[in-house]
């Protein structure tokens, strides 16, 4: 089991930084740089859900995940993945930071599955969110651009 929680502060605006987090368009693949285009397909959507598939092709990677949101959280939930479980799950918070910008709060609750998918887990768990955290500043500094 991977959990690992951390948290993200940026000057970039709360409802930015939720837009971003709800951007199931072509943009996505463009905010978050280890998402392969290749990958990612929307499969269903509603006006506060989503179904998508998205992976890693470079790692081999996919899931099924549904993205449900109402201010200020997010969570996606594995539907079927081939390095995760099902059931998994992240919750992105998002919430404005005094002074300005926003600080986003990130808890990841996942089985690995396969060996791909336990090494992967292993790097979260070890590096307790770092790695993670830094994935997410690359997204966030792409809201700036």
């Amino acid at each position: 089991m991977a959990r690992v929680s951390y948290t993200v502060t940026t000057d970039v605006s709360p409802q930015v930084v939720w837009d971003a987090l709800t951007e199931f368009g072509p943009r996505r693949a463009e905010l978050w740089p280890d998402l392969s285009p290749s990958s990612f397909k929307v499969l269903e959507r509603g006006e506060t859900w989503a179904r998508v598939r998205e992976g890693t092709a470079g790692l081999g990677i996919w899931s099924i995940e549904r993205y449900e949101w109402k201010e200020p959280v997010i969570t996606a939930t594995v539907e079927e993945a081939n390095a995760a479980q099902t059931g998994g799950t992240w919750r992105m918070e998002v919430r404005p930071r005094n002074g300005g910008g926003s600080v986003l709060t990130i808890n990841m609750d996942r089985r690995a599955k396969g060996i791909v998918g336990h090494l992967i887990h292993g790097l979260f768990q070890i590096t307790n969110g770092r790695f993670l955290a830094g994935r997410t500043r690359r997204m966030l500094s792409n809201l700036r651009g």
